[in-house]
């Protein structure tokens, strides 16, 4: 038999079975509904250490971020440089042959084109390299301040989640020994009322004592389990409040990286907007670009995660649970 009682969970939809790069990519915090996590409720023992790994990921998250932009500036860099010797190429190869006049002019300023081309991906390369990559960086560093193995942030949120649900998982662990105290109270009183009805008339009398006091004790561990199940439920709002607590703090931790991602994401923005104002699909591309940012909502991002992972979950409380055979 369980301890607790919880209500059921149910599973997030079904993501399509082959979606487009776009639509895998917003298909949004679902994605992370695989996780093991997923559906566990907040409050119940340890279950908190999925919001100390989503302290851990953002780390990760910010490097992966920071590498995104260095390799989008490395292939800048590579183009700019691919551009201008093949524009340096052709300026040679147009000097030595036989074209002439007006028509030798536009090819010239053909070969110049890839040279102006090359200072347009050059300057994007330069701007994450020399300003979005280097800010981003020192933020992870200033934010992910390293203890030994874990991260400070994280041992700080886990010592206080940890005192928050120690007397906590004290009161279950009584629970569970008086339940398992009084179940085994009701199998000994059993066995002895059966015996006591199969015995013959001289050995009933011997047995009834027994009985009576298998009963007793029966009746004893079930007042000390119903105790300390009304102990838990008194105790439940002080526990809950005390876990809340934490996790508005790791929410607010959170929340302060998906706001700077969003920030870097606006300044990346901006370097493209400098890059592709004279173009009109490049500035739809751009366009396009800054409409989901505008969607971008750490609010709702929080609210979400704490739906699935957070307080909101549906949780597992200590409940009466008779016994039976």
């Amino acid at each position: 038999m369980n301890l607790f009682s919880r209500k059921s969970v149910v599973p997030p939809p079904s993501l399509s079975p082959q979606p487009s790069i776009s639509n895998a990519a917003t298909a949004g915090p679902e994605a992370f509904a695989n996780n093991s996590a997923y559906g566990r409720g907040f409050f119940e023992p340890g279950a908190y250490s999925v919001a100390l790994k989503r302290c851990e990921n953002g780390h990760d998250l910010a490097q992966q971020l920071a590498d995104m932009f260095e390799e989008r500036a490395q292939l800048e860099s590579v183009y700019t440089n691919q551009l201008r010797a093949w524009s340096r190429k052709w300026h040679t190869e147009l000097v030595k042959s036989q074209e002439y006049g007006t028509n030798k002019k536009v090819w010239d300023q053909t070969a110049t084109a890839g040279e102006q081309m090359a200072e347009v991906h050059g300057a994007l390369s330069s701007s994450l390299t020399d300003s979005l990559i280097p800010k981003l960086r020192q933020w992870r560093k200033d934010n992910y301040e390293k203890s030994l193995i874990h991260y400070k942030k994280t041992k700080e949120f886990e010592k206080e989640f940890i005192d928050a649900q120690k007397s906590w998982s004290k009161l279950l662990d009584k629970i569970s020994d008086y339940k398992s105290t009084y179940y085994a109270a009701c199998k000994a009183a059993k066995l002895a009322d059966d015996a006591e009805r199969s015995a013959s008339e001289e050995q009933r009398r011997k047995l009834a004592d027994k009985a009576e006091v298998a009963r007793r004790e029966v009746g004893s561990a079930k007042a000390k389990y119903e105790q300390a199940v009304n102990e838990a439920r008194e105790q439940r709002p002080r526990y809950e409040s005390a876990m809340k607590e934490v996790f508005e703090r790791t929410q607010a931790f959170e929340k302060k990286r998906l706001d700077f991602f969003k920030e870097t994401f606006e300044e990346f923005s901006k370097i493209l907007e400098t890059a592709t104002e004279d173009n009109p699909t490049l500035k739809k591309m751009n366009d396009d670009y800054k409409t989901n940012i505008t969607a971008h909502d750490s609010n709702e991002d929080l609210s979400w995660w704490d739906q699935n992972y957070g307080t909101q979950t549906n949780n597992r409380w200590p409940e009466y649970e008779e016994y039976r055979d």
